[in-house]
């Protein structure tokens, strides 16, 4: 699924990670925990594609999907309806299941039709970070690379949230989650990282 082998990586010539090594094969959540500033959203990335190791390797072996911190602007000028219209093209998701699932998924994450033509810059943090969700589910992978995905979310959404992660799991898709918020809503951990 994804093997991390002895990656090292360098920000402004300080090194953020150094010789981590990661093997997911038999879990299917995973928890990655640690101080502000310890390098967790970094690896994420890097487990995602989006950075490079200064020298190790990571090896993916299944879809993914990467829910960035709501914070990060990723999509400026761009609106859901755009994203999510991406998202289908770029996937080759099948037209009926692709409708069906983002009312199911706009429905339980409480997001509103009307926002669906406004710029993702002008939303919330909550309404952005559910954007994200949203497409991640939308693009049913095998594994689901997640940055502080509870941030921002009110109670309704951040349940359905982890009804969704439970549902998935139940069809052996795996999760490595990033939340030091709500660390402990996330039932049946495999295993936590420490960082």
């Amino acid at each position: 699924m994804v093997r991390v082998e002895n990656i090292t990586y360098y920000i402004s010539a300080q090194k953020k990670i150094e010789q981590f090594t990661y093997d997911m094969a038999s879990h299917s959540l995973t928890l990655i925990v640690g101080n502000n500033g310890a390098g967790k959203s970094t690896l994420l990335k890097l487990m995602a594609g989006i950075l490079t190791p200064e020298c190790g390797q990571i090896f993916q072996t299944e879809k993914v999907s990467y829910v960035p911190d709501s914070s990060e602007n990723y999509f400026k000028g761009v609106t859901p309806l755009f994203y999510f219209n991406f998202l289908r093209s770029e996937f080759r998701i099948e037209k009926n299941f692709f409708n069906s699932r983002l009312v199911e998924l706009m429905r339980n994450f409480n997001f509103s039709e009307r926002l669906m033509t406004s710029e993702m810059g002008s939303l919330s943090l909550g309404e952005k970070k559910k954007v994200m969700l949203i497409g991640a589910f939308l693009n049913d992978p095998q594994l689901y690379l997640m940055d502080e995905p509870t941030s921002g979310l009110d109670q309704e959404s951040l349940s359905n949230l982890l009804q969704e992660i439970e549902k998935e799991r139940q069809k052996d898709k795996k999760f490595i989650i990033i939340s030091h918020e709500h660390a402990e809503l996330f039932q049946q951990v495999d295993e936590m990282i420490q960082l």
